[in-house]
């Protein structure tokens, strides 16, 4: 952590609670967008992504490929599917 931000993060605690909050929200956002926090997967989420790991080693193994590009947009599609549903 830089020294500026660790400054800062020192004295939040001496904030207003209003100053507090907004700066829990803001904090919040820029998680979500640079650094993508993601909840644990459940058990039914890790079989399933064991399943599409097997998938792609057995399309490798046939002669297939996909891209790291891809598979990430796969995972990524998966992911958020999952998210809307709740799971």
């Amino acid at each position: 952590m830089n020294k500026k931000l660790e400054s800062l993060i020192g004295r939040v605690t001496t904030w207003p609670q209003e100053a507090q909050d907004e700066a829990a929200r803001a904090l919040a956002e820029i998680e979500v967008a640079y650094v993508r926090a993601r909840r644990p997967l459940t058990a039914e989420e890790e079989v399933k992504l064991a399943d599409l790991r097997a998938t792609i080693n057995r399309s490798i193994e046939r002669g297939g490929s996909y891209t790291d590009e891809e598979v990430a947009a796969y995972i990524e599609r998966v992911h958020t599917r999952a998210e809307r549903k709740g799971r």
